[in-house]
């Protein structure tokens, strides 16, 4: 995968997660959590199962800056589309383009695969992140009430998409 100029004139890599990159992800990205339990969250996430599952790392020289998944659906009537999911960019290299080299690199990986469109979604009051998916193109298309859940608490889901070709060009 190629090496992507930045906003700020930076430099980032982007590749394939391998559990190598764990330790960094737990540091870097998920400060206070083990490289174990990030290996197992990201081994649960990418394991074999009936959704095909592709996902990257950002990395700025060894350290990585940003994870993201893309997860496309078994049933047929949803193969025409993506996820993606765990979208996080370390708070000091947010607002230069990681997410979108991100998202742009599981978009080619799929576009081969006959994938159209692109999905993500947010909780409703994550205004930050709901900024970010409309600078790269994505459009709001609904919202779930209740659709996400932690622990005991729910929010309401932001669902926006794009189209592929949209984020690839």
């Amino acid at each position: 995968m190629p090496d992507y100029e930045l906003k700020d004139g930076s430099r980032i890599h982007i590749e394939p997660y391998e559990n190598r990159h764990a330790g960094s992800i737990a540091k870097d990205l998920f400060g206070g959590m083990s490289t174990e339990e990030v290996k197992r969250g990201r081994d649960g996430l990418i394991a074999p199962g009936p959704d095909e599952v592709f996902s990257v790392c950002a990395l700025s020289g060894s350290k990585v800056v940003g994870v993201c998944t893309g997860v496309r659906k078994r049933w047929l009537g949803e193969r025409h589309r993506i996820e993606m999911v765990q979208v996080v960019v370390a708070d000091d290299f947010q607002r230069i383009g990681i997410a979108r080299f991100m998202m742009k690199a599981i978009a080619v990986y799929f576009a081969e695969k006959g994938v159209e469109m692109v999905q993500v979604s947010t909780e409703r009051d994550n205004e930050k992140a709901k900024a970010a998916y409309e600078r790269i193109g994505f459009k709001e298309f609904g919202v779930l009430e209740r659709g996400l859940k932690h622990g005991n608490r729910y929010a309401d889901e932001v669902m926006m998409w794009m189209k592929i070709e949209d984020l690839l060009g």
